[in-house]
């Protein structure tokens, strides 16, 4: 009987679809995921069911929505009896790790259960680049044990904010504003809106984008030596290997520079690219809706071992027969303090001239399709038809809008929620979250 198949998930924090070569990025320089991508299957609208960390994750981890795992902000615990996809595999017998990169994603978030061997930052001042993080993962890589397939979870953090790029990723920056703004973080933007009454100018903002563009082409470098490694060292051709995003980041629609109050696109969808055993699927392109929670059901379906009960992600596989996936669930995390002003609302008030967008309602939830997205909170209804995101047609489209706030209420019931997760206390972490501007 042949050996079950090594799998490698790579997850990189805040990575927006289009900022990648295989999603058609035009201006980034991505060529080892533009690699695997055609050695894969490319997933062109995957859509991650809350944009943020924790949460995300969890439900990359599980199958399950936000909602059923009880995880809803960066500062809850994934529960004990939540069965993990390490976990899972453990138990099958696989050699299990994880690194990550930031210390909100450690073993006290309830993320590392299954990985018998686990690494991520100690202290608020450990923030390691996706270097370090690969370099720790290829030793370990290099240790396991070759008769015995593993499971290796690798997070990386860089597109994250600040955007803070080495500066051989630096590309066509002018010098002087470079000078002047050496990283974009919240600091930065606040200071530079003061000094022109609420608003980040063009220049400015396009600074932005070319230090995030700077820091996906450092990730990309690194996930291909990552990637290299992998494959020399294990047992490439019948190995499993999945890269997606836990979410993206928003750069339009008002909401700039932010991605938890965001369930626009640019938040919202996230590349999933997956390189199955044996090259099947190699070089598809697969345009319907699926979901990062659907990775955990895709590898135990490439593995023939059954979800726990209650799983909300389907395999993947399921797309090979052009079977049709109609629905992903959206929401927005839930707030601490909702009384409390979010970073990007404390001074900035425009972008480029753009008005900001107010905050994002906690209580909404949403559903999405291939070609709609309907966004629902108690006092509102927003309804597009994608791609465009500028234009409300929950009024010009009644039909459509009643019909997916039906669909809405029934998916909500076929996986309902559970109670919340359990408050991280850990002072460090919550310090962590602070200063990125998730406690509110």
């Amino acid at each position: 009987m042949p050996q079950q198949p090594d799998i490698l998930l790579i997850t990189i924090d805040t990575l927006r679809a289009d900022s990648l070569e295989p999603y058609g990025a035009p201006d980034t320089l991505t060529p080892n995921i533009a690699r695997l991508a055609s050695e894969g299957v490319v997933y062109e609208a995957a859509t991650t069911p809350m944009p943020l960390t924790r949460p995300a994750h969890g439900s990359i981890l599980t199958g399950l929505y936000p909602d059923q795992h009880g995880v809803l902000t960066n500062h809850q615990i994934l529960p004990d009896e939540i069965v993990t996809l390490a976990e899972i595999l453990l138990d099958a017998g696989y050699q299990t790790a994880g690194f990550t990169g930031i210390r909100f994603l450690n073993q006290g978030s309830g993320l590392a259960q299954g990985f018998v061997d686990f690494d991520a930052p100690k202290d608020k001042t450990e923030k390691p680049r996706a270097e370090t993080i690969v370099e720790r993962a290829i030793e370990w890589l290099g240790a396991a044990n070759q008769d015995i397939p593993i499971l290796l979870w690798v997070h990386v953090y860089d597109p994250h904010q600040p955007y803070d790029p080495p500066r051989e990723y630096r590309r066509g920056i002018d010098p002087e504003i470079e000078r002047r703004i050496p990283a974009i973080q919240w600091k930065t933007l606040n200071e530079v809106a003061k000094i022109n009454n609420g608003d980040v100018p063009r220049d400015v903002f396009e600074l932005a984008l070319d230090y995030y563009r700077g820091e996906v082409e450092y990730t990309d470098f690194w996930v291909g030596q990552l990637l290299e490694n992998f494959d020399r060292l294990r047992h490439s051709r019948r190995s499993m290997v999945v890269v997606t995003a836990d979410h993206g980041e928003c750069f339009e629609n008002g909401i700039h520079f932010e991605h938890a109050d965001c369930l626009f696109e640019g938040a919202l969808r996230v590349p999933l690219i997956v390189r199955y055993p044996d090259g099947v699927g190699a070089g598809l392109r697969v345009d319907r809706r699926v979901s990062n929670l659907d990775i955990t059901p895709t590898v135990l379906h490439e593995l023939s071992l059954a979800p726990p009960e209650g799983v909300a992600g389907l395999p993947l596989q399921e797309d090979f027969s052009e079977r049709s996936r109609p629905f992903v669930l959206v929401r927005a995390p839930e707030v601490q303090n909702p009384d409390r002003i979010p970073s990007r609302l404390r001074i900035i008030r425009s972008v480029d001239g753009e008005a900001v967008a107010p905050a994002t309602d906690p209580r909404t939830r949403g559903i999405v399709d291939r070609l709609w997205k309907y966004l629902w909170t108690p006092d509102s209804e927003l309804l597009f038809r994608l791609p465009d995101e500028r234009l409300d047609r929950a009024e010009a489209e009644a039909d459509v809008r009643a019909y997916l706030f039906e669909a809405l209420k029934a998916e909500m019931l076929r996986y309902p929620a559970r109670s919340v997760a359990q408050e991280d206390q850990d002072p460090e972490t919550l310090e962590a979250l602070e200063a990125l501007g998730y406690v509110r």
